[in-house]
């Protein structure tokens, strides 16, 4: 039998994951309905309320910090983005780049083993990513690559977590990263894909769409990755 030593945590992250579910509804609606304007209120507030989460239920550790500041670097990313997706794209970019590289440090926290077969794993796909992307780059093929690096080693790292004492944390952490790459790669190819992916698929609300939920169960998973350390000081007996 455990017991949480924090009474009340399960009870309120399931109130903010609800409130971070209803805002993702309205973001799709916004979507659904080409509204600017909802879309901009709505898109914040799954992010805040992970981080809201985090802060109450995850052990007050490096690993917590790390990815409170990741949040909050992709929550600039992602009012950027939504201001204005082509004026302040690069911007963006380097704000999730920021929030890639404190993900990594927390999963360093954990643990430094090099896992070299991972390492190759992920930066296998980034190297196909970018090849199939590199007519399109242009001037951008700097920037996307630098990006593509970083978020290879986010995933590499993640992965060299399996096999730690958390197991569950570790899992969800590398879900978090997979999933994380996904939305990224889709909107690499929205942006860059001219040449592989037709013009009307790129710019639907469904490519959007599938952007955006992509991106946020990433996110909830790298927070639940906090969350679950928390395993690790319940009282058992």
């Amino acid at each position: 039998m455990t017991r949480d030593p924090r009474p009340g945590s399960a009870v309120d992250g399931r109130w903010l994951l609800a409130l971070a579910l209803v805002a993702a509804a309205l973001f799709a609606a916004g979507a659904l309905l080409q509204h600017h304007g909802l879309r901009l209120a709505s898109k914040p507030w799954p992010v805040v309320l992970l981080g809201v989460w985090v802060w109450r239920a995850a052990p007050a550790d490096p690993y917590r910090r790390m990815l409170l500041a990741g949040l909050a670097c992709s929550l600039v990313g992602d009012m950027l983005l939504e201001a204005s997706p082509r004026g302040l794209f690069l911007y963006g970019l380097v704000s999730f780049l920021v929030a890639h590289v404190f993900y990594v440090l927390a999963y360093v926290t954990d643990t430094r083993a090099l896992a070299p077969l991972r390492a190759v794993a992920a930066y296998a796909y980034g190297a196909t990513l970018l090849a199939l992307l590199l007519r399109g780059l242009g001037p951008m093929t700097v920037p996307v690559a630098v990006y593509t690096a970083v978020i290879c080693t986010m995933v590499w790292r993640a992965a060299a977590r399996l096999g730690h004492p958390e197991r569950r944390s570790a899992h969800l952490a590398l879900l978090g990263a997979v999933t994380f790459t996904v939305s990224d790669s889709l909107i690499a190819v929205g942006r860059f894909g001219g040449h592989l992916v037709g013009e009307p698929l790129r710019t639907s609300t469904a490519w959007r769409l599938a952007i955006m939920t992509t991106y946020w169960l990433g996110q909830w998973a790298i927070a639940a990755s906090a969350v679950a350390r928390h395993r690790r000081g319940q009282i058992t007996h």
